[in-house]
C-alpha cells in the first residue's frame, strides 16, 4: 500500500496560533489576542514594520515622531506579551514571515479588522490561513445609518446605544513558544522625537492622570491652540490602539462616578462619538473619503499650484498663526484641534488648494494620525464630505480668541502682526470660482 508521505505529515503539523497586531497595540480589550489564546496553547504574535512604508502625493505615511511613538508602543507590548508567555516577533513582510511559518506548522491567524484601502489590502495575506477577525475599532458596535448624512443624524441613534464592556484581559500561557526560523527586528529609539511616550502602560497612565485632574475642565480649554493639558492627548494612543475606545469610555464612567458628572465629562464622549463617526462612515463608505469628489459625487476645481504648496507646507503663508502651526506640526508631531481646523480651512477655503495633499502632510506628521478621522475632517471641511453648510475660519479671529498671540511669539519667536495682504478677498474668491457660491 503506498502512503502518500506528504498528505501525513500536513495532517500532523502542530497547530500554531498567531495574533497580527497592527492598530491594537494591548493586551486589554483585545478580541484577536483573547481568541488566539483560546484557540491553541502554541502561540506567537507578529507586527509587520511594512505598515509605516510607502509615500502618498510625495509625503511618508508614517513620519518619524509617529514612527517612534510606535516603535515605544510594541516595546511596551513586548513586555506586557512576555508575562503572558508570548513572544511578539517584529518582522518587515508579513506575508513572507507566515509563509515560513506555516512550512512547519497549522497556522491559525487572529487578527482586528481595519478601515481603509491598503488595510483591506494587507488583510488579503492574513485571509490566505485559517483564523478569526474582528472589528474592535469603534465604541459603539456597528450599526446602519445613513453615511451621508450629519453627524447630528448619527448622534441620535448613538447615543441611545449600549456600549459592550471591554473583554478582559488574556491568562499566561503555560510556556513561552519560540519559532527559529523567523528573524527578528530590532527597534531603536531616539528620545529628541518624544512627544508622549508609546504604550498600553503610558495611554492607561495618563488616562487616570487626565480625568483624576482634569475631568471637569476640558470643555474651556479644549479650543486653545496651546498648552499641554488643554486637550486630553488621548487620541495618539487611541490611534495606535494603545488603548481601546471603549475601555477609554468605562474609565470616564469611573471617574464620573467619583467625581461626578459635568458638561466637561461629557464633551470627552462626546469627542469620541465624534470618533466613531467618522470610523463608521468609512467603514460604510469604503474609500470614498480617500477620493476628491468625497461623498458628494461633486468634482470641485481645487488648485494643485505647486508653488502655493511649497509655501503653505514651509510655514511661508504671511499669516502667522497658520505658519506656526505648521512649524509645530513638523517640529512636534502635534497641534491642537482648533489649529487643525484653521490650516485645513485656510489651505482649502483661502488658497483652493485639493485639500488631499494636506491630508497627506498631516499623515505624514501627526502623531495620532488615523485614516478616518483624517480623512472625514478634511472631506467635511472641503464640503465633499458630511457638512453641507459652507464655513470658512477667519485665522486672525481665532488667534485672537483662542491664545494665538503667546503661540505666535512661541512658534515664530516674534509678536504676531497682521497679514499683508486680503486673505479675506482670498476666501471669497475661492467661495466664487471653486464652490461657484456668490453672496
Amino acid at each position: 500500500m503506498q502512503i502518500d508521505l506528504k498528505r501525513s505529515y500536513l495532517m500532523h503539523k502542530p497547530k500554531l496560533c498567531i495574533t497580527v497586531f497592527r492598530n491594537n497595540l494591548r493586551i486589554n480589550d483585545n478580541l484577536a489576542l483573547n481568541e488566539a489564546s483560546k484557540c491553541c496553547e502554541n502561540m506567537i504574535s507578529l507586527y509587520s514594520l511594512e505598515l509605516l512604508k510607502g509615500t502618498n502625493l510625495g509625503f511618508n505615511k508614517c513620519g518619524e515622531f509617529r514612527k517612534q511613538f510606535i516603535y515605544e508602543s510594541l516595546i511596551d507590548l513586548k513586555k506586557n506579551l512576555l508575562k503572558k508567555n508570548i513572544w511578539l516577533y517584529i518582522v518587515d513582510d508579513i506575508e513572507k514571515t507566515l509563509e515560513i511559518l506555516n512550512e512547519d506548522y497549522d497556522l491559525r491567524v487572529f487578527f482586528e479588522k481595519e478601515i481603509g484601502v491598503e488595510e483591506k489590502e494587507f488583510e488579503k495575506k492574513l485571509e490566505k490561513y485559517k483564523g478569526k477577525s474582528f472589528f474592535n475599532q469603534t465604541m459603539l458596535e456597528p450599526f446602519e445609518f445613513d453615511y451621508k448624512k450629519s453627524f447630528s443624524h448619527f448622534r441620535k441613534k448613538a447615543e441611545k446605544m449600549t456600549i459592550n464592556e471591554p473583554v478582559k484581559v488574556i491568562d499566561s500561557k503555560d510556556k513561552l513558544f519560540m519559532c527559529i526560523k523567523i528573524e527578528e527586528i530590532n527597534l531603536s529609539l531616539d528620545e529628541n522625537k518624544r512627544v508622549l511616550k508609546g504604550g498600553e502602560t503610558d495611554a492607561l497612565n495618563r488616562v487616570d492622570e487626565y480625568l483624576s485632574k482634569h475631568l471637569h475642565t476640558y470643555y474651556d480649554t479644549r479650543s486653545l491652540v496651546d498648552g499641554f493639558n488643554n486637550s486630553t492627548k488621548f487620541s495618539p494612543y487611541l490611534a495606535s490602539g494603545c488603548i481601546s475606545a471603549k475601555t477609554l469610555y468605562y474609565k470616564i464612567k469611573e471617574y464620573e462616578n467619583k467625581l461626578g458628572v459635568s458638561k466637561s465629562s461629557y464633551w470627552i464622549f462626546f469627542e469620541l462619538l465624534w470618533r466613531d463617526f467618522f470610523h463608521l462612515v468609512m467603514l460604510q463608505s469604503g474609500n470614498k473619503l480617500f477620493l476628491k469628489e468625497g461623498l458628494s459625487y461633486k468634482v470641485y476645481k481645487f488648485s494643485e499650484n505647486k508653488d502655493k504648496l511649497e509655501l503653505f507646507f514651509n510655514a511661508k503663508t504671511g499669516v502667522d498663526i497658520i505658519d506656526a502651526g505648521i512649524i509645530e506640526l513638523k517640529k512636534t508631531g502635534w497641534i491642537s484641534n482648533r489649529q487643525r481646523q484653521l490650516l485645513s480651512s485656510y489651505f482649502i477655503k483661502n488658497l483652493g488648494l485639493d485639500f488631499r495633499y494636506c491630508a497627506a502632510f498631516f499623515e505624514e506628521y501627526l502623531l495620532d494620525f488615523s485614516p478616518a478621522s483624517n480623512y472625514g475632517n478634511f472631506a467635511y471641511q472641503s464640503g465633499v464630505g458630511n457638512d453641507k453648510q459652507y464655513r470658512v475660519f477667519d485665522p486672525v479671529k481665532q488667534s485672537s480668541f483662542y491664545g494665538g498671540k503667546e503661540y505666535v511669539k512661541k512658534w515664530l519667536e516674534k509678536e504676531e502682526t497682521l497679514p499683508d495682504f486680503d486673505y479675506k478677498q482670498m476666501a471669497l474668491d475661492v467661495k466664487e470660482k471653486i464652490y461657484k457660491i456668490k453672496d
